[in-house]
C-alpha cells in the first residue's frame, strides 16, 4: 500500500508535466488624467446572450475602470466604436474611485447632456475567448445638468479573456 501511494506521489509530480492549452494574458492599461495606471484584476464577459460584452478592471476594490459595448441585435464585432457615431451599438464606460468610504462616478456614454464627455473604443481582435484593443475618453461626473467634473483617459489598451457564461 504504501509502495503504491509513493509511486502515485512520484509520477503525479513530475517536471516534464506540459501546460495544456492557451496561457492566456490579461491586462488594462491606461493614463488616467495623466497618471500611469495598470489594473492587477481585469476581467471580460458576454452579457445578454452575447450581445454585449464588458470588460472591468480593478485594483483592491478601490479603483475601477469598465467599458460596455452593447447592442440589441448582434454581437460585438472588432472594429471602432464611438459615442454618437450612428452605430447600433451604444458604450457605457465608467470611472470609479473609493476613497475615505465616499464612491466618486464619472461616466460616459451615448445621448447624455454632458458635452464634455466622449469615448473611443477599438476592439482590434475578438472572439468567444478573447478581446483586446484599445480606448481613450472623457468621463463626466454630473448632478442634473451640471459637470462637477471630468477624468480623462488616454493611452488605454487591453486584453483580456472572455470567461464563460
Amino acid at each position: 500500500m504504501i509502495a503504491l501511494l509513493l509511486i502515485v506521489l512520484a509520477t503525479a509530480c513530475s517536471k516534464d508535466d506540459k501546460v495544456n492549452g492557451s496561457v492566456k494574458e490579461n491586462y488594462l492599461k491606461v493614463k488616467i488624467d495623466g497618471r500611469e495606471k495598470n489594473f492587477p484584476d481585469v476581467r471580460a464577459r458576454w452579457i445578454e446572450a452575447g450581445n454585449f460584452l464588458e470588460i472591468t478592471a480593478s485594483e483592491n476594490g478601490s479603483e475601477w475602470v469598465t467599458i460596455t459595448v452593447m447592442s440589441e441585435t448582434t454581437r460585438v464585432p472588432a472594429g471602432q466604436y464611438s459615442l454618437d457615431d450612428g452605430s447600433a451599438f451604444t458604450i457605457l464606460s465608467t470611472h470609479t474611485t473609493i476613497n475615505n468610504n465616499a464612491q466618486l462616478n464619472h461616466a460616459a456614454t451615448r445621448g447624455t447632456a454632458a458635452r464634455e464627455d466622449a469615448f473611443s473604443l477599438k476592439i482590434d481582435k475578438i472572439d468567444n475567448g478573447s478581446a483586446e484593443g484599445s480606448f481613450s475618453g472623457v468621463l463626466v461626473r454630473v448632478e442634473g445638468l451640471t459637470t462637477l467634473g471630468t477624468v480623462t483617459l488616454t493611452e488605454g489598451q487591453f486584453k483580456a479573456a472572455i470567461e464563460p457564461n
